[in-house]
């Protein structure tokens, strides 16, 4: 999975958490966290808002995924599926 997906779940799990605790909840630098939420802002799938000193990020579960072969699926689908502890089957090579 990416960083956004993991981003997105750890939001999920904690609307008001840091981008610090973020950032090491994904093994990421705090930098890093910081412009995957904007480019997750950016594409409508956060809604970010002050709570006192803090952020508090709204996650869009409705929404399609963006890319072609995932439209069919939404933001909320892919964070019940990392929640879930689920692995995909493996491939049997043949």
């Amino acid at each position: 999975m990416t960083n956004h997906a993991h981003v997105l779940e750890c939001i999920h799990a904690d609307p008001s958490a840091r981008l610090r605790d973020i950032a090491d909840d994904v093994g990421i630098t705090e930098r890093t966290a910081a412009v995957i939420v904007k480019d997750l802002e950016q594409a409508g799938y956060l809604t970010k808002s002050r709570d006192g000193r803090r952020n508090r990020y709204e996650v869009h579960g409705e929404l399609p995924l963006r890319h072609a072969r995932h439209r069919h699926r939404t933001v909320g689908d892919l964070i019940r599926f990392l929640e879930s502890g689920e692995t995909p089957s493996a491939s049997v090579p043949r």
